[in-house]
């Protein structure tokens, strides 16, 4: 979480709320997006002084503004140059998968079922995520960013989502085809 925070600081300055916000919106397949989470991640790098916060009153509510420091900009430099590492991408749905053999034969077909219904839906979210980044990209952007680059990798976050989200609903599929032909 807190390098993700880090990323989305390099971007632009953000309240808690508008990180949350940003989250939930088009990362909480990623990552969890708890304003607990958000806010345990936010406290960390401000004590750490990867980020800063400036305060400001809007009405009659205060307004907290994070920006990434240079000691955070260092550390995310730091980050996003390793290798990425396959084994740390866990799926612990199959987890059930291998043990599923110990369900009933209907309980099976219903959580297959289940899950492609999920998978449908996942994909779904994620198709209008691409459909709002890419009206994103026709606004004004602050200078300052390789926004190219920027939306470039990102949109290749979404269509690896996308694209797994199909590859699980059709190998699932084949799966409940080949449960339900035993039958």
């Amino acid at each position: 979480m807190e390098y993700l925070i880090l990323g989305l600081l390099l971007l632009a300055p953000m309240t808690g709320y508008e990180l949350q916000r940003f989250i939930k919106q088009n990362l909480a397949l990623i990552c969890s997006s708890s304003a607990g989470s958000v806010q345990t991640a936010l406290a960390k790098l401000e004590k750490e002084g990867r980020i800063a916060a400036a305060e400001a009153m809007e009405g009659r509510r205060r307004k907290k503004t994070y920006t990434i420091t240079p000691a955070g900009r260092q550390a995310f430099a730091g980050w996003v140059a390793q290798p990425m590492q396959a084994g740390r991408v866990k799926n612990m749905e199959l987890a059930r998968l291998f043990f599923l053999g110990l369900a009933a034969p209907q309980e099976r077909t219903a959580a297959i079922r289940d899950y492609i219904r999920q998978m449908e839906k996942t994909q779904a979210v994620l198709r209008a995520i691409r459909e709002q980044f890419r009206s994103a990209q026709t606004g004004e952007l602050p200078p300052g960013q390789n926004w190219a680059e920027v939306f470039r990798f990102q949109g290749y976050t979404i269509e690896y989502g996308i694209a797994a989200a199909e590859f699980e609903r059709q190998w699932y599929g084949r799966l409940l085809e080949e449960m339900e032909g035993e039958a």
